[in-house]
């Protein structure tokens, strides 16, 4: 699924990209086409400037002077004195075919009535006709017909200027954008397809995780399920008394059991943002001193020290749900005590700031000298069903609690973080921000 996900996203960025470019490399060569054109029109006719100037004041038209021209501007020259053509007309061998000489004076006669064959009659008027042609193979040729008034009569010219030479540069322009687009779907498509595998790892993990979560949590719930339809099948069968004993374990595993739905079902409150909360200002120093006496019984069943820290100073009141507030810290402490040995020292405490700047703001910590938390396997205790193997004795515990705190501290826009005990043992940190 997420492979054929991966496919169509990159396919799918890769094209609109291709649909961009196209779009962008059409408007770019019209402009530059437009421009290189403007710039061979403006030339020509600069150069038909010079040229018929120089017709103009030349006394005699050599062979020489009309190839010097056509060298020099590029151009094919056909020359008429007074309707009649030049000599140097016979022997000239350009590429250049009759037929389009004829297509030029034919143009010239009707489209704009110079009739460069008729003898010029006395006081004509210079004139000239620029305009485009193409020969048999559609190749462009810019032509100028002109009939310019000299001693005796006038000289009617054609000048050809082959545009091969500006669409050879637009085609190798045309190519070299197409190249560029090409290799920038190439290597846009290399990173659209490294980009969207980067996006779509995280719903590979989370569709992952969800599996391991419906694989834990239904392992979690067989198991007391297993004990209470084992009981009573046996019972039924006659092989256990139905006795006390019986409806204890029956009452401790659906117990069990409702602590689990609970926990998975504040997990998913926090999954859809659906959590409530009601936030209000609460002296934080009488919240942990009431937690810190509600823990006190359970601290002596245990045989634990059970301490509290609290500043010397008043601590400005913190804009926080209590009840979730106390449910966190519960949640640590329950740890704590799970992994404190007997004769340990658990440690609940307040300061307004952290020893680093990762705790800036109130700081509740809750300490203990327990065998403390490897460093490989820190990232993993706040993922949902992740015990270490002293908490995996009690059936109490499912590895929900810390992933639990993490949201609450969360949804309080704070922090909880984990780190060593001094001499041992693990502590948990949850910094809420002030104001």
């Amino acid at each position: 699924m997420f492979s054929k996900l991966h496919l169509q996203l990159t396919a799918l960025c890769i094209s609109i990209t291709g649909l961009i470019l196209a779009v962008l490399t059409t408007v770019c060569l019209f402009i530059s086409e437009s421009g290189i054109r403007n710039a061979e029109d403006s030339s020509f006719e600069s150069n038909l400037n010079v040229m018929y100037q120089n017709l103009e004041q030349q006394v005699s038209l050599s062979h020489n002077w009309i190839r010097q021209m056509e060298y020099n501007y590029h151009v094919s020259l056909q020359i008429f004195d007074n309707g009649t053509p030049l000599f140097f007309q016979s022997l000239d061998q350009s590429d250049i075919p009759d037929s389009l000489w004829e297509q030029a004076r034919e143009k010239a006669v009707t489209d704009y009535g110079i009739n460069l064959r008729e003898p010029a009659t006395v006081g004509v008027l210079a004139q000239h006709r620029e305009f485009t042609i193409k020969d048999k193979n559609k190749e462009a040729y810019s032509a100028s017909v002109a009939l310019l008034p000299r001693s005796g009569g006038s000289i009617g010219v054609i000048i050809l200027h082959p545009l091969s030479a500006m669409n050879q540069r637009i085609l190798r322009q045309r190519i070299a954008f197409l190249a560029a687009d090409l290799a920038a779907l190439v290597l846009l498509g290399i990173f659209y397809w490294l980009f969207t595998a980067r996006m779509i790892r995280p719903l590979r993990e989370n569709q992952k995780k969800q599996v391991q979560f419906v694989a834990s949590a239904s392992h979690e719930l067989r198991s007391p399920l297993t004990v209470i339809l084992s009981n009573v099948a046996a019972v039924k069968n006659g092989i256990l008394p139905n006795d006390h004993q019986f409806l204890n374990t029956i009452y401790s595993e659906g117990n069990r059991m409702s602590r689990l739905i609970t926990d998975m079902l504040q997990l998913a409150s926090a999954d859809n943002h659906t959590w409530s909360m009601q936030p209000c200002l609460v002296e934080l120093d009488t919240l942990l001193l009431e937690t810190w006496e509600n823990f006190e019984s359970m601290a002596a069943t245990r045989q634990l020290r059970w301490e509290i820290t609290l500043p010397e100073d008043a601590v400005p009141r913190c804009t926080c749900d209590p009840q979730r507030i106390r449910q966190l810290l519960s949640i640590l402490i329950d740890n704590a005590f799970c992994y404190t040995p007997e004769g340990g020292t658990v440690r609940l405490s307040l300061s307004e700031n952290g020893p680093d700047a990762r705790a800036a703001g109130f700081c509740i910590s809750v300490s203990d000298n327990g065998p403390g938390i490897p460093d490989n396997q820190k990232g993993a205790v706040f993922e949902r069903f992740q015990r270490l193997d002293a908490s995996r004795r009690d059936k109490s515990h499912f590895g929900l609690g810390l992933c639990i705190a993490k949201e609450i501290a969360v949804l309080h826009k704070g922090r909880l973080l984990l780190s060593d005990t001094p001499g041992g043992g693990a502590t948990f940190t949850l910094v809420l921000p002030k104001g």
